[in-house]
């Protein structure tokens, strides 16, 4: 039997793996450093797994660079955070979990990212020390990022509600919360013995889903007694002059934000945590890409149980407050998550998500492995909307080009000599004519096949999946149908790319983006068709690369 191992894609090649973390290009290589755990493939006591890549197509796997052998990590381990460079020292500040709180760590390396040590006064941040209105219970994933002199980090947390926030105080004998000061501390600690060994029953407690700290095994996010829980999910800045001395700025999302457009409700109301935060300037917008939990469908947005989010508008660095002028989400597909960016010397904004999702099955898992990265995206902004292309270091690994100046379908499927696989590129102009349905198959067999198209009537792409192979489960009520809604259109640009087990197709110049994956039978699903139901439409400058990595 073949492997679903993807060939371009960074994946791991044992164990389990999923948010990426401290993406960052330091010491003339790119760094993608993300959520492990390295003895079997399910969910366990989080490590630090690295690669690096000169070209984002080819990764070097690492040393594992954060191991939980620490109290303060047991249960849960190393949790998600981010790096940055400060005087060509690499700071790492991640999130130690544990049932009742989640507390902020750092690390740092002097050998260019190979091996971290850790602070010796770790943690050395809590909700406590910031804001009375920063529950314990949540608060994680700090994204660390410099403005001017300052440093700050944006991390998800439930924040209290006002009625909650004035209880506490009164509990705590304060009128006003001010922003405190933390002790932080210069000595570090190397790692020790692993409290994880291949042995370790590494796994998440009872009380894990409440905490956000997912395990496939202890049930969905939703599960639990998130309803009883304080305060709602959020986001919070937090400041400091030297990484390791922290203030309080605030909470960036309120319903009471001057200038910023409607919201609806659930955005304040989040029932989980705005996990894995990221801030990025771009093209002059200031964006916060974010990985909301539980948000609930809204229009046709939001269709898997945790998503994934941006919004443009502007963070006061005074009040912590983001204005909120647009929001979107990332990736209308099925798996996509946890999305951290990395600016390149040359000026690209370059993001890498999660290719899986939580709370689905995992088929590799019968191969000793679970977790895989999406292809990276150059992101820039283009007319005021988000817009992501793949990496043009893919280009360089095309070969064998094919396919076909023009062709017409009329209630039909047709192929095109030379235009099949299973580690390919396409780019086809879509004129969708006067079929209801219009698009393409792939992966396409005897008895499988996997449908990307064009649906006149409604005005969405839907990406179908219900023959695409093995099975899928998951807590969504539909867990293989998307729908990415893009209005009438005359013709429609789409970039598909295959790898083994999944499909990332970019829409209208990377406008939108779909991205899922299959496991067909990888000997025998290989075709390619080209297909109109409901009447007549047209393909153009149709052409297939291989990829060859």
């Amino acid at each position: 039997m073949h492997s679903y191992r993807p060939t371009y894609h960074a994946s791991i090649m044992s164990g389990w793996s999923n948010d990426p973390n401290g993406t960052i290009f330091y010491n003339g290589k790119a760094h993608l450093f993300f959520q492990h755990y390295p003895y079997k493939p399910e969910w366990g006591t989080m490590h630090w797994g690295h690669f690096v890549t000169d070209d984002f197509i080819k990764w070097e796997p690492m040393p594992v660079v954060l191991v939980p052998d620490q109290d303060y990590e047991v249960i849960c381990g190393c949790c998600s955070g981010s790096t940055i460079e400060k005087d060509g020292v690499l700071w790492l500040m991640y999130t130690a979990a544990q049932p009742e709180r989640q507390r902020q760590c750092m690390a740092i390396s002097t050998d260019g990212g190979v091996h971290f040590v850790k602070n010796k006064d770790n943690p050395i941040l809590t909700s406590g020390m910031l804001d009375l209105e920063v529950t314990e219970t949540d608060c994680r994933d700090p994204r660390m990022f410099r403005k001017g002199d300052d440093y700050y980090f944006i991390a998800g947390a439930r924040v209290l509600t006002k009625g909650e926030l004035e209880a506490a105080r009164e509990a705590a004998g304060q009128r006003t919360s001010g922003a405190q000061g933390i002790s932080g501390s210069q000595g570090l600690v190397s790692s020790g013995k692993e409290v994880c060994s291949p042995s370790a029953e590494c796994v998440a407690p009872a009380s894990g889903s409440e905490m956000g700290v997912r395990s496939p095994s202890a049930g969905p996010v939703s599960s639990g007694v998130e309803e009883e829980k304080a305060g709602y999910g959020n986001l919070i800045l937090a400041r400091s002059k030297d990484l390791l001395h922290w203030e309080y700025v605030g909470h960036l999302l309120d319903e009471d934000t001057e200038g910023q457009i409607p919201l609806d409700p659930e955005h304040f109301r989040l029932n989980g945590v705005y996990e894995c935060p990221d801030y990025i300037v771009l093209d002059g917008k200031e964006i916060i890409l974010s990985s909301p939990q539980n948000l609930p469908q809204i229009g046709k947005a939001y269709q898997n149980v945790h998503s994934g989010i941006y919004m443009f508008g502007e963070l006061s660095f005074e009040s912590g407050r983001f204005r909120v002028d647009e929001i979107g989400e990332v990736d209308s597909g099925f798996d996509f998550y946890a999305a951290q960016t990395l600016r390149m010397p040359d000026g690209r904004v370059i993001l890498i998500a999660w290719k899986e999702m939580w709370d689905r099955n995992y088929p590799t898992r019968e191969e000793g492995w679970a977790g895989t990265y999406t292809l990276p995206r150059e992101m820039s902004v283009v007319d005021g909307r988000l817009v992501q292309k793949p990496v043009r270091e893919i280009e360089k690994y095309r070969r064998n080009k094919a396919g076909a100046a023009s062709l017409t379908a009329d209630n039909s499927s047709l192929s095109v000599d030379g235009v099949y696989g299973n580690t390919i590129e396409i780019q086809v102009t879509l004129e969708p004519g006067t079929a209801a349905r219009s698009g393409v198959k792939l992966f396409r067999g005897s008895e499988h096949e996997t449908l990307v198209y064009y649906d006149k009537e409604e005005g969405d792409i839907v990406f179908d999946r219900s023959r695409s192979g093995i099975p899928f489960t998951g807590q969504e009520e539909d867990v293989d149908r998307r729908v990415c809604h893009i209005g009438a259109m005359d013709s429609i640009d789409l970039h598909f790319f295959l790898d083994v087990s999944s499909i990332e197709v970019f829409i209208d110049g990377g406008h939108h983006v779909m991205t899922g994956n299959v496991y067909p039978d990888i000997d025998k699903d290989t075709g390619v068709e080209f297909f109109a139901e409901g009447g007549s439409c047209g393909f153009r400058d149709l052409i297939k690369y291989d990829i060859l990595a």
